[in-house]
């Protein structure tokens, strides 16, 4: 972080947070995993398709393609480390991606993954969510990532257009043949601890590591890193920046401001210090500027997983050639609100109508008219 702003304070309430230093949590040691079986060919059989994976937090999944001969357990290696754990949850993943039949380009859909699977809203529940996922259809799997997108966009629209580029693959022709390479991701992530890592209810143990940066860097090749300027920060360095800059409790309300914040590790370190000052980040107001579209979606994704609070702007840009980057997204974020509440409202009018309708239909059928 470059700057320490004194500017106005939150125009929000701020929502409460669990927020006191705490010891770090025991990493449970798991044993290899099982290779998958393969399955067993069957016709497709044409049914209704199920819902998707978080609507239920304990379902029994049928399947609409071929089943899977027996459950499977994906049991997550040694986490150890927050921090190292999250650079190899990186690694494998991209290097998981690269064997693919996608190789080495589309990178924002194993980047998607990790966002969704970060981001899931059952937290506290690691071997059950482990268990759904694992044991899902193609389409279910599909479906679900769709669905965690939607209802992060619900609750935080302004931070859902900021995913904007991880959500594209979801909605395009021929997404299912995808579904393989996605599979593989995703128990690659899962083996490696993304729910670990991301899945406590506390977000003081959520914010331990930066998986977002980590997935980024390890899928781009060097010489992209090298043409967009874009390194990892070591997170000690921004341990270490966070408590020069802030060594006194920053009243409420205050500003902090991040003009190349990347996917937000700076932000990551100062939250936690304020913690470990029995502070709450959701009491303060937090500005990024980033000017590659990815690592801004990747820090909009940390700002929900870290639980920054609802004050949270985070700016896509060249400020240097369009101006002002955070006052225009604090614009967009109130007229993003403001859709997404005539949107919900909307659906409400259209859902009592058919409620009606149907209660009609009822007594109509009741009365023999």
């Amino acid at each position: 972080m470059e700057q320490l702003d004194l500017f106005a304070a939150a125009e929000e309430t701020p929502v409460p947070a669990t927020f006191a230093a705490r010891p770090k949590p025991l990493r449970v040691v798991a044993v290899p995993p099982t290779p998958r079986p393969a399955p067993a060919p069957r016709p497709v059989v044409a049914e209704e398709e199920p819902d998707g994976l978080f609507t239920d937090p304990r379902p029994d999944l049928p399947s609409v393609q071929s089943p899977i001969p027996a459950p499977r357990r994906i049991a997550p290696l040694l986490i150890g480390n927050p921090r190292d754990a999250g650079q190899r949850l990186g690694e494998a993943v991209a290097e998981t991606w690269h064997a693919s039949n996608w190789g080495g380009y589309r990178i924002d859909i194993p980047v998607s993954i990790v966002a969704a699977l970060a981001m899931f809203p059952i937290k506290g529940h690691t071997e059950d969510v482990t268990r759904i996922i694992s044991t899902s259809t193609d389409w279910q799997l599909l479906q679900g990532y769709r669905e965690i997108y939607a209802h992060t966009w619900s609750r935080r629209p302004d931070l859902g257009a900021r995913m904007a580029p991880l959500m594209g693959w979801l909605t395009e022709e021929g997404v299912e043949e995808k579904a393989y390479a996605v599979r593989r991701v995703t128990d690659t992530a899962l083996r490696y601890g993304i729910l670990q890592l991301t899945g406590h209810p506390d977000p003081y143990y959520r914010a331990d590591t930066d998986v977002m940066s980590w997935t980024i860097t390890s899928l781009r090749s060097h010489g992209a890193r090298q043409g967009l300027g874009e390194y990892h920060t070591p997170p000690e360095l921004c341990d270490m920046m966070a408590r020069m800059l802030c060594t006194e409790p920053p009243e409420k309300g205050q500003r902090f401001h991040e003009p190349a914040g990347g996917t937000g590790g700076m932000f990551r370190s100062l939250a936690q210090h304020l913690r470990e000052m029995n502070l709450d980040p959701a009491d303060y107001v937090w500005g990024l500027n980033e000017l590659e579209p990815l690592a801004a979606a990747g820090a909009a994704v940390n700002a929900i997983v870290w639980g920054l609070g609802p004050n949270v702007v985070i700016a896509c840009g060249d400020t240097l050639a369009q101006g002002d980057l955070q006052e225009q997204a604090r614009r967009e974020r109130t007229a993003l609100f403001e859709e997404r509440d005539e949107l919900l409202g909307r659906l409400a009018v259209a859902e009592a109508v058919q409620q009606a309708m149907q209660l009609a239909d009822r007594l109509i059928g009741a009365e023999g008219i």
